[in-house]
Parts: C-alpha cells; sequence; structure tokens
C-alpha cells in the first residue's frame, strides 16, 4: 500500500525502546551429547526471546570453527541494555566453561609427554 508506506518514518524512533541481540553459540568441546543443561539456563534468562539450535540429546557436537559449525542460536531482548549485555556475558561464560552439554566420556586424556617413557623407544642409528 503505497500511502501506507509513504507515511512511515524515514529514520527508527529514538531512543530506542528495546537493545537486542542475536547470538551465535560455540561449543570449545566435541562429543555425544547426554544432556543440554546450558540450553535450560539460557531460556531462564531475563531477556531470553528465542532459542534455536539443532543439537538435542543423543546427537553429536564438533568444536565450533565457523558459522554452519555453531551449536545454534539465541535471541535477547530487553529493555534495559544492562540486562542483555549480562545476559551476552553469562552464556559467553556458560561455552567458555563447556556448561552448554554434557557429553559423553569417549576418550582419555593424554599424559603430559615428560611423564611418557620413552626408554623402549628405538630411533635407530645415525649413519
Amino acid at each position: 500500500d503505497k500511502k501506507s508506506f509513504g507515511i512511515l518514518p524515514a529514520i527508527p524512533p529514538s531512543p530506542s525502546k528495546a537493545f537486542g541481540q542475536e547470538v551465535i553459540l560455540v561449543s570449545y568441546a566435541e562429543g555425544d551429547v547426554i544432556g543440554t543443561p546450558g540450553y535450560d539456563e539460557i531460556k531462564e534468562l531475563e531477556s531470553f526471546v528465542y532459542l534455536e539450535t539443532g543439537v538435542a540429546v543423543g546427537g553429536r557436537v564438533e568444536h565450533t570453527v565457523d558459522l554452519l559449525t555453531s551449536v545454534g542460536s539465541v535471541i535477547v531482548m530487553h529493555s534495559d541494555e544492562a540486562v542483555v549485555k549480562r545476559d551476552i556475558a553469562k552464556i559467553r561464560q556458560m561455552e567458555q566453561n563447556n556448561k552448554l552439554f554434557i557429553l559423553k566420556q569417549t576418550s582419555t586424556m593424554m599424559r603430559a609427554v615428560s611423564t611418557l617413557n620413552f626408554k623402549s623407544l628405538s630411533l635407530g642409528e645415525a649413519n
């Protein structure tokens, strides 16, 4: 409708009535997912609006290296910018501390190189 379009303001109203952001979720861990407690915690944040993810119990996550390997997207919005910033910081903290998921233990940690026994290792003699 040309008439309705013509009455729209040229710029958005100021000041903003709300602050918001899309937060692309990253995983610093990889493994088989046996729980998603971080998603439940995100849904309880004061600024939470929406969570989109393909990760579920029984699935697998890989280390996030680009947009295609992200583990979800969260929309946060609130009238108080400080609330949005606080909630985004909480999400980033959960990511860094690997608190988004409970992962099935699929491998063991390698011992420090200094504790390995190299005495039995034969590298051969130089000619």
